[in-house]
């Protein structure tokens, strides 16, 4: 799947959820181990793709997974509908995350994109159509 505006792109599907993403791949080269939930790829400079899924998460609604994040990071932006979720600020370490969320059933699909402050020009212009290709089925 190609996404428009973005070159090389990739998609990404987890065999254990179906939780898939499309992204550029140039813009995070690294890949590290998979875990059954999911992938990380990270850039040099700093910057890391997480694509993945929880079965029976301990939120049960979008809301509820944005007072959870609040606990964790400095949380800027919000928005939530009946089974999304949109979450982004910055992390303890001072990065910027944008998360995407989707509930479907059991399980909760994600796609989370970090980075250095210094890296905003190039990857907030990669967050909406990275975070709009994010699918998962229900279980």
């Amino acid at each position: 799947m190609l996404i428009p505006g973005i070159a090389d792109a990739y998609t990404y599907t987890n065999p254990n959820f179906g939780t898939s993403a499309t992204f550029p791949a140039r813009a995070f080269p690294n890949i590290e181990p998979s875990t059954p939930e999911g992938q990380i790829w990270r850039s040099d400079a700093g910057a890391e793709l997480v694509v993945y899924a929880i079965e029976d998460p301990e939120w049960s609604t979008p809301r509820d997974l944005v007072r959870w994040r609040r606990s964790l990071d400095d949380v800027t932006y919000q928005r939530t509908g009946s089974d999304w979720a949109v979450v982004s600020g910055f992390l303890k370490d001072g990065r910027i995350f944008y998360e995407r969320y989707i509930f479907r059933g059991r399980l909760t699909h994600s796609v989370s994109v970090r980075y250095p402050e210094a890296l905003r020009d190039r990857y907030d212009g990669l967050l909406k159509e990275i975070t709009e290709s994010l699918r998962g089925p229900s279980r």
